[in-house]
């Protein structure tokens, strides 16, 4: 069993953060249910062994993923229900990426989960039976690597001042300013906050309050010692109740619930990477 993340090979490097193997498997039945907040990432998840289903919290709906499936940014929070055997790598994309991939106004991919085979055709069948043979886990990385070394040969990418902004909110939230960001695209307010909204998803103010809430969680898992109001503080926050506020936005849950619901994830309950954090 595994829980890891593994880097793309240096040409994917603008285009995906990095790939999470995961591969998990309760004997007992008795199988955890792991806390998935809002979170500022994008991608494609391929499903090995096993299958996933994802309860929304906003809607109270209950749906089963597609084994290979394009995802957006989730706008609510979900507890994630795997299998007894669940095994998949799942391919996070830098932001406005997946747009330049797939030409698809993020939006639209809001909260969604598509079956990959509808957008990238039969060639994802060829990855698909790639995997399912794989003997190792180090093959599966690679795997994938080879299917979008292909992808992005084939596309052209013009590279633009805006491209870059949303991993530059990503990295820094609490310094977002949206008139000098515009300015920095150089666009205005208006067409900036619309390009933004078309690669990413969400407004540009919105989705830096989303990566300062992920943030917020990240270091807490990170450092436990710390408490909520210095988390606050080094993350931004006008104050604790501020922080509050997000946190039940984006996860449905107390600061402290979401925290505790995290630490029964599979993979922890599997001790499988204690350093592993986040989504």
């Amino acid at each position: 069993m595994i829980c890891q993340h593994f880097k793309p090979a240096p040409i994917l490097g603008q285009y995906i953060k990095h790939y999470l193997v995961l591969h998990t498997k309760f004997d007992d039945g008795v199988i955890p249910v792991k806390a998935y907040p809002v979170n500022p990432e994008e991608g494609i998840t391929f499903v090995i062994r096993g299958s996933f289903s994802g309860f929304t919290k906003q809607t109270g709906e209950l749906k089963i993923r597609p084994r290979t499936n394009i995802f957006g940014m989730p706008n609510s929070g979900q507890d994630l229900h795997l299998t007894s055997e669940y095994m998949m790598i799942k391919v996070y994309f830098q932001p406005g990426s997946l747009y330049k991939l797939l030409g698809i106004p993020m939006k639209e991919l809001l909260h969604q989960y598509i079956e990959a085979r509808a957008i990238l055709g039969k060639e994802i069948t060829e990855v698909e039976d790639r995997l399912d043979n794989a003997l190792t886990y180090n093959e599966l990385p690679q795997i994938v690597d080879d299917y979008f070394i292909k992808k992005v040969c084939k596309i052209k990418l013009n590279s633009e001042p805006i491209d870059k902004i949303g991993m530059m909110i990503f990295a820094n939230p609490q310094k977002f300013n949206l008139s000098k960001t515009a300015n920095d695209a150089c666009l205005s307010t208006r067409q900036f906050e619309r390009r933004f909204e078309q690669q990413i998803g969400v407004t540009p103010k919105y989705y830096a309050r989303i990566c300062r809430f992920y943030e917020a969680y990240v270091l807490k898992e990170k450092s436990p010692e710390l408490d909520w109001l210095s988390i606050a503080i080094q993350t931004n926050y006008c104050d604790y109740q501020h922080l509050v506020k997000d946190f039940k936005q984006f996860s449905g849950e107390t600061p402290n619930l979401l925290i505790k619901k995290s630490s029964l994830n599979p993979e922890r309950i599997l001790g499988l990477n204690p350093d592993f954090v986040g989504i």
